[in-house]
């Protein structure tokens, strides 16, 4: 079971950490996939091309940038895991949205590369030990825990599941 980090190394990490219950987080990813899925899977094609608002990124763009964060958060992982020592990169998510064109891929697409992400994050957890589910690494200049990032990854998806369900359905 991999539980809630007891400590926060970073009070930027807590906005999306705290949004995540209590339990063994490997499970938490898997019932987030179904749920989210599920939900996501009713939109029509005309619905995610659309932004609640004027200059808001577009349901599609949401959905693409949920997926890239993961890839980056999930990168993270794989490299504390394998003990990297080196500073990790930081992600500026209005450029990626804007370099990737969301807005050309069907949704069906953006839904199946969501999936694949989750589940490779899902296989990437299960195979941690638990020497290496305890170290730190650095990202932007501060250190973050496995267990930070794994919960942050929950936590971000739940942020933007809140907006979608309140502004876009």
């Amino acid at each position: 079971m991999r539980p809630r980090p007891l400590f926060i190394e970073n009070p930027e990490h807590e906005r999306y950490v705290s949004l995540v219950p209590d339990g063994d987080i490997e499970e938490i990813l898997s019932k987030q996939r179904t749920k989210t899925l599920t939900l996501l899977s009713s939109v029509s094609e005309e619905l995610a091309r659309k932004a609640y608002a004027p200059g808001k990124w577009t349901l599609k763009e949401v959905i693409g940038h949920m997926t890239d964060s993961e890839r980056v958060m999930s990168y993270r992982m794989l490299a504390i895991a394998r003990n990297e020592s080196a500073q990790l990169p930081a992600m500026d998510q209005d450029q990626y949205v804007a370099e990737a064109n969301f807005n050309k891929l069907s949704w069906e697409q953006l839904l199946t590369g969501l999936d694949a992400v989750r589940s490779n994050t899902l296989s990437l957890i299960s195979t941690i030990d638990d020497v290496a589910w305890v170290r730190n690494g650095t990202v932007m200049n501060s250190p973050v825990s496995l267990g930070t990032i794994a919960y942050g990854i929950a936590g971000h998806e739940l942020h933007h599941m809140k907006v979608i369900s309140e502004k876009y359905l």
